[in-house]
């Protein structure tokens, strides 16, 4: 044992053998009990499921990947004895190093095991990581600007450890992870995902993990002085703060737009819009939606893993509404129908099943006879563009008693700053009889975007028209 080291870690001699014992004593049993929380028994009776004949393939196909453990360490220290338990700073510590293993795990495992993968399987990818450590840069930094001691003895100090930590962000982090940055890794292992990694991707969506872009950002204060130049050699967080970059980081799947949109199935990462979004309406709503994808190719059954753009634009809608429901108490918002058709990129077509949602006619194309009364709102996706067959907003001009141009246009103006390309968007808006319209891009990913970005503003707008009737 390396006296001056466990010392200067621990304290005095009769600390540090303690804590050696304590480590020496500490085993699978209790190290699993760090992790799920609670005993590895208890956990499995309460949440291991039998596996798939799926899972199983997959488990076996992966054996090259899995990490493999040395028996024999795992083993308590004969003679151990822990008569107390381990230091925060211990236990931190050891935290730390498995975060460090994760991670040397992952780095060496880069071109079989994406970022994709990991989020369908586990909601979080190696992004994630990078994320959870500046969130923990910002908390460490609350705690060391909220310490008058720390601050009336220690005053320098305290401000080189606020400015190192305030300017590590994303970058940083991912470096850490990574041991190299994104852009580096990506160009070096990331690869196009397939439609069945897409669609593994897409059904685990309410497990990925969430991540605040304020929070990330880095903190520069006015009144925190640079470290040293020979301070930032020292450690890769120890730098001049500088203007974040403009990376495209997802709250939801860690990946870049522009990786996201070329795929076909594509989900969309939440927006967080420039001004205040108004919270959703109060009281009892209870809709029926209607979600028409226009698009040649889904209608001829064309695409292997058929349409994904209605059920990216439903599964965004009924997420938020749930998170709606749960964030304001005084609020009870129901979905009681939604229904799903697909139609080729004909005016005749999409304009006869919006007519039909909007109870104003009865088609043969478009028909959920049971229903009685029109739809709250109707989405389509697909058609916005400028190509010959493009001509969703033509058939929705078509039909609508009044058009809402600023809505359309906000949104184009939002979503510019994350896809360019959103700027070419023909989108329109409006009502129809009692019913909302609102033309969706036919991309999942764009879709669902757009979805999340207005759902609490056309929810205003169902409330208006529903107490119209």
């Amino acid at each position: 044992v390396d006296r001056s080291f466990a010392t200067a870690f621990i304290g005095n001699e009769e600390e540090c053998e303690s804590t050696i014992g304590a480590l020496d004593s500490l085993g699978y049993d209790e190290a699993a009990k760090e992790v799920y929380g609670e005993t590895y028994p208890e956990w499995k009776k309460r949440h291991q499921k039998k596996a798939t004949e799926e899972q199983l393939r997959l488990y076996k196909e992966s054996t090259s990947l899995h990490a493999t453990h040395d028996a024999d360490l795992l083993k308590k220290v004969d003679g151990a004895n822990a008569q107390h338990g381990l230091p925060e700073k211990v236990l931190v510590r050891l935290q730390a190093g498995a975060l460090l293993s994760l991670c040397h795990h992952l780095r060496i495992r880069s071109d079989e095991v994406q970022n994709m993968e990991l989020m369908s399987i586990s909601g979080f990818c190696r992004n994630c990581l990078a994320k959870w450590l500046v969130v923990e840069a910002r908390k460490i930094s609350d705690q060391i600007g909220a310490d008058n001691v720390a601050a009336s003895f220690f005053l320098e100090q305290q401000r080189k450890a606020i400015n190192s930590l305030d300017s590590f962000g994303y970058e940083e982090g991912a470096q850490y992870v990574y041991g190299c940055t994104y852009q580096e890794w990506k160009k070096l292992h990331q690869k196009k995902a397939t439609d069945e990694q897409m669609e593994r991707y897409n059904g685990s969506k309410h497990l990925h993990a969430k991540h605040d872009k304020e929070l990330l950002a880095t903190h520069l204060s006015q009144n925190i002085t640079p470290p040293s130049s020979s301070s930032q050699k020292a450690q890769i967080c120890m730098k001049e703060p500088t203007q974040q970059k403009n990376s495209l980081l997802s709250d939801v799947c860690c990946e870049d737009v522009d990786n996201m949109v070329p795929s076909p199935a594509g989900v969309a990462q939440p927006m967080r819009a420039s001004q205040q979004i108004p919270r959703p309406p109060k009281g009892d709503l209870s809709l029926k939606v209607g979600i028409l994808t226009v698009s040649d190719r889904a209608a001829a059954n064309a695409y292997e893993s058929g349409d994904l753009s209605g059920p990216a634009v439903e599964s965004t809608m009924t997420n938020l509404i749930d998170q709606m429901n749960t964030s304001f108490k005084d609020q009870n918002i129901t979905v009681a129908h939604v229904e799903k058709k697909i139609v080729a990129d004909e005016i005749l077509d999409i304009k006869e099943v919006l007519l039909h949602w909007s109870g104003k006619s009865v088609g043969t194309n478009g028909s959920n006879d049971s229903m009685e009364g029109s739809y709250n709102l109707v989405f389509t996706t697909g058609g916005t563009g400028f190509a010959v067959r493009d001509v969703t907003p033509e058939a929705t001009f078509s039909v609508l008693d009044r058009e809402c141009q600023g809505l359309m246009s906000w949104a184009s103006m939002e979503l510019t700053s994350k896809q360019p390309l959103a700027t070419l968007s023909r989108a329109a808006a409006g009502t129809c009889g009692a019913t909302l319209i609102v033309n969706l891009p036919g991309n999942p990913n764009g879709a669902a975007q757009v979805v999340e970005l207005l759902l609490p503003l056309l929810l205003h707008a169902i409330k208006d028209l529903s107490s119209n009737q």
